[in-house]
């Protein structure tokens, strides 16, 4: 299980692997909100993504919490691009931020 801790520093979202996950295949993947950030909002694929949501997860990201979890599929090979959002505001006042990293999955 890979966890990855978004952070803010005030002007940008920071992710605890600078943005680039290596994983392995059935991997759950964690997203959780870290120092300046309250949740994580979303997580969605980009359109230039190498390997489409449907074929790259077996259980695709969802919220959980103020946490999101996906686990990747068995059998893919490839990137998956996506944005994260989160919120860095407060819940009534809520400021959202996106930043867009890539998960590759290992060979084996």
């Amino acid at each position: 299980m890979a966890t990855i801790t978004v952070t803010y520093d005030g002007l940008e979202l920071i992710l605890s692997d600078n943005g680039h996950t290596n994983a392995s295949r059935s991997e759950q993947i964690n997203w959780h909100p870290g120092s300046g950030v309250k949740t994580v909002t979303n997580v969605t694929a980009k359109s230039t993504s190498p390997v489409s949501t449907e074929n790259f997860w077996s259980n695709p990201p969802r919220e959980n919490g103020v946490n999101f979890r996906g686990t990747i599929n068995g059998t893919v090979e490839g990137a998956w691009d996506y944005d994260i959002s989160c919120n860095v505001g407060t819940n009534n006042n809520p400021v959202i931020k996106t930043i867009d990293p890539r998960i590759q999955v290992l060979s084996r």
